[in-house]
């Protein structure tokens, strides 16, 4: 799956997923949704981080952070955590028929991680089924 191949329905839902969950929690500064393979779906991001960038990453993060947990023998990654002096980024693979969307949540040093992670997963599992429901009209139609 393209980036450029996914209609213009299904990107402007999952945007409104993303722009939900800045909106939610007052400590998020930005949200990313990109490929597991690095590319962008949909952002909002309040700093000057470039989340072109940032989706290229994510996806490299969270596969690292599954690698590291089948060799520690501790089972599937649920997030992956960054945790820096000037604030944190959630990452969290989006819980679909096929792996194929990551979601990074960039909040202040001060923001609740419980909530952050509540909430991350409420996007992250709203995406999913905006997903799923559309992978399965795609079938459908096929």
């Amino acid at each position: 799956m393209s980036v450029r191949t996914l209609p213009l329905e299904l990107i402007a839902d999952l945007d409104n997923e993303v722009r939900g969950l800045h909106a939610r929690v007052s400590g998020v500064i930005g949200c990313v949704l990109a490929t597991t393979d690095g590319r962008q779906v949909s952002a909002v991001v309040d700093n000057e981080a470039d989340p072109q960038r940032v989706s290229a990453m994510v996806g490299s993060i969270v596969a690292l952070g599954e690698t590291i947990g089948r060799e520690v023998m501790i089972g599937r990654t649920q997030f992956v955590a960054v945790s820096a002096v000037g604030g944190m980024i959630l990452l969290q693979r989006v819980p679909a028929q096929r792996d194929l969307l990551v979601v990074g949540t960039l909040a202040r040093h001060n923001t609740n991680l419980g909530i952050l992670l509540h909430e991350t997963g409420i996007t992250a599992v709203a995406a999913g089924k905006i997903l799923d429901e559309w992978l399965g009209r795609d079938r459908q139609s096929a």
